[in-house]
């Protein structure tokens, strides 16, 4: 297995809102989709997803991605790894240094979340980042 590469430096994961609507079966509740692009090398540092479900399905390349203390576990294409809410996620980064990862994440978070703090509150990099 990859270990996580750790120069602060790298580029960061470009993210693309797909979609973004409200569940009239889960009254508060919206269902988020994101594409995630991270470029050789490119990282997404420690972060939490603001009370939100998230399963990531990762398209192509490879991310290395570990939570809550856990071995990184490398995840390909076709295959997808769940987040539940106050997961802390402290590893995800794309290892290769010459091809890009593109992943999807689709995440359930209260509404109210993404309205009073936007898209941005659905990330939140821990202290220091």
């Amino acid at each position: 297995m990859a270990s996580p590469v750790t120069n602060i430096n790298r580029p960061r994961e470009d993210i693309k809102i797909l979609f973004d609507h409200e569940l009239a079966n889960a009254p508060g509740k919206s269902i988020i989709g994101v594409h995630l692009d991270y470029p050789p090398e490119g990282f997404t540092p420690p972060h939490r997803h603001g009370g939100a479900t998230v399963v990531a399905y990762i398209l192509a390349g490879e991310l290395l991605s570990g939570m809550n203390g856990n071995p990184p576990k490398v995840y390909k294409p076709g295959e997808s790894f769940m987040e539940l809410p106050g997961c802390h996620h402290t590893v995800g980064e794309n290892t290769s240094k010459t091809a890009s990862t593109q992943a999807i994440a689709i995440f359930v978070v209260d509404t109210e979340v993404v309205k009073t703090g936007g898209y941005e509150a659905l990330t939140v990099l821990d202290e220091g980042w």
